[in-house]
């Protein structure tokens, strides 16, 4: 830094405004009523605005007197917040430079709405350096139009304005490429989530998407342009049941970003979790093991995405009948201290998960005790208590919670006892909630089910039933694209083998 430029500092940053900065934790105020409100918050002492305001003055949220406090701390919040101790290994180094970048990009622009420049551009010029060595590319485009506009302004020195103005060009092409790949992104998502089955339409629009990205990617040449537009890819070829192009096309994005300096683990797993997902479908087993190790290394144990790795290893295990393997998971995962994180339908999820495992114990696939020490004690009659999403929904995730207890029943030896009041009810059901594309499959394994069930009523009548479904079944392959494993959470032909004796 030359010494022009500390003078500009210097001039800018007085003692006295040093002094009126508020953080948490400054000198002297330990026992003061904002700290009070931090510690309580933090400790759950207080879970409302109501509790806290009674707390200190004995009324409520409304009170102008707790409106301060409560001001006051969110204001020594967002102040400390550029302060954040970044050194702890939850950071990588790219999360560590984008930290220090978004943090001295608003330092810049701070001084330079103070008429100091020299300082402005000399911290905007060290932010730009790691801004395109990390590839923020939006933040990069930003910091080229500040410089070269004050460059502009500064007699004498047009090859820097010059230079700046080329990079500005260059990265604002990057930017809007990337967010047109985003937008065509988060289209495909909301047409392919909202339809579930396998759908030309989709194909038809991510086809044109990719077709038109693609060209341009030697160009913008960003981590991500490619994680949008390979995912873009990713969605073309899923939208038409195609595992195995699916597959070359995560590879070819893994490829493409996991050896760049500015890689990140975010963008890696995204890719390296679908060929999880298509290697499980297409039983390609010699690869899932590697696949598996190289997620879970992509991941902390623990977080969000781990929980999601083990759950398709779950479901790669269980398709791959390696049941005892699938158990392992099960118990690694559910006993993890983090897992009583999880809510909704991500750890309804794990609950169902346990209740099939049940059901494998019941089919002699795996030890009874071994899956009690893991899921807890099973009873199908309560099992539906412990589900806060799942069970509330009608033609989705809900379809392997409705078909469990028919086929738990069957595999006991139990059905016969509710034969009557439940046929008519899920008959009903498959009529009205399965009887569509989405969920084809679903609708004849259940119809499968029921005739198993009515067997010992009907004979052959209920056998030749069975055989049209089965033929039927086979005849229509699981949908990537829609019929995901947490629908099947064990392929429908597998169960019937084990159901029927098949």
């Amino acid at each position: 830094m030359e010494f022009e430029v500390l003078k500009d500092l210097v001039r800018i940053i007085t003692r006295n405004k040093v002094k009126q900065i508020e953080v948490l934790g400054n000198p002297g105020q330990d026992n003061s009523r904002t700290e009070e409100l931090y510690e309580g918050i933090g400790k759950e002492r207080f879970t409302s605005d109501d509790e806290a305001a009674k707390f200190f003055f004995g009324t409520n949220e409304k009170d102008p007197n707790y409106r301060k406090l409560r001001n006051k701390l969110i204001r020594q919040l967002i102040n400390t917040s550029f302060f954040i101790d970044v050194q702890q290994p939850m950071f990588s180094e790219r999360s560590k430079a984008q930290y220090h970048c978004y943090r001295d990009y608003a330092a810049a622009f701070i001084l330079r709405t103070r008429e100091a420049h020299k300082a402005s551009v000399y911290l905007l010029q060290q932010v730009l350096e790691q801004a395109i060595k990390y590839e923020f590319t939006e933040l990069t485009a930003d910091i080229c139009q500040q410089l070269r506009t004050q460059f502009a302004r500064t007699p004498g020195d047009q090859a820097s304005h010059e230079k700046y103005s080329t990079l500005h060009r260059l990265y604002e092409e990057k930017r809007y490429w990337e967010v047109k790949a985003l937008d065509y992104h988060e289209n495909l998502i909301h047409h392919y989530i909202t339809g579930r089955s396998a759908s030309p339409e989709v194909h038809q629009l991510a086809n044109q998407y990719f077709e038109e990205l693609m060209p341009m990617a030697a160009r913008i040449d960003t981590i991500q342009f490619y994680l949008y537009t390979y995912s873009v890819g990713v969605i073309k070829y899923l939208s038409v049941n195609n595992c195995a192009t699916t597959i070359e096309i995560c590879d070819e994005a893994l490829s493409l970003i996991q050896n760049r300096k500015s890689s990140y683990s975010g963008a890696l797993i995204s890719f390296a979790i679908q060929k999880l997902a298509c290697l499980t479908q297409l039983r390609l087993n010699e690869k899932d093991d590697e696949t598996g190790k190289y997620c879970l290394n992509l991941v902390e144990e623990g977080g969000f995405n781990w929980f999601r790795v083990m759950e398709l290893l779950f479901y790669n295990r269980i398709y791959n009948h390696r049941y005892p393997d699938a158990l392992e998971i099960f118990t690694k995962a559910v006993q993890h201290p983090r897992f009583q994180l999880l809510s909704g339908s991500f750890r309804d999820l794990w609950t169902l998960c346990g209740g099939y495992l049940h059901l494998l114990a019941a089919l002699g696939k795996l030890n009874g005790k071994e899956v009690e020490e893991a899921a807890g004690f099973f009873r199908m009659a309560k099992f539906k208590n412990d589900f806060e999403v799942l069970d509330k929904e009608k033609a989705g995730m809900n379809i392997p919670l409705v078909l469990l207890p028919v086929m738990y029943s069957i595999a006991t030896g139990a059905y016969e006892e509710e034969f009557g009041r439940s046929i008519e009810a899920l008959d009903k059901y498959r009529k009205r909630y399965l009887e569509n594309d989405t969920n084809r499959r679903s609708a004849i394994f259940l119809k499968m089910l029921l005739a198993l069930a009515k067997k010992n009523f009907e004979g052959d009548q209920a056998l030749r039933k069975m055989e049209k479904e089965w033929i039927q079944l086979q005849q229509l392959p699981p949908q990537m694209g829609g019929q995901s494993f947490a629908v099947e959470i064990i392929p429908y032909e597998d169960l019937w083998g084990m159901l029927s004796g098949r």
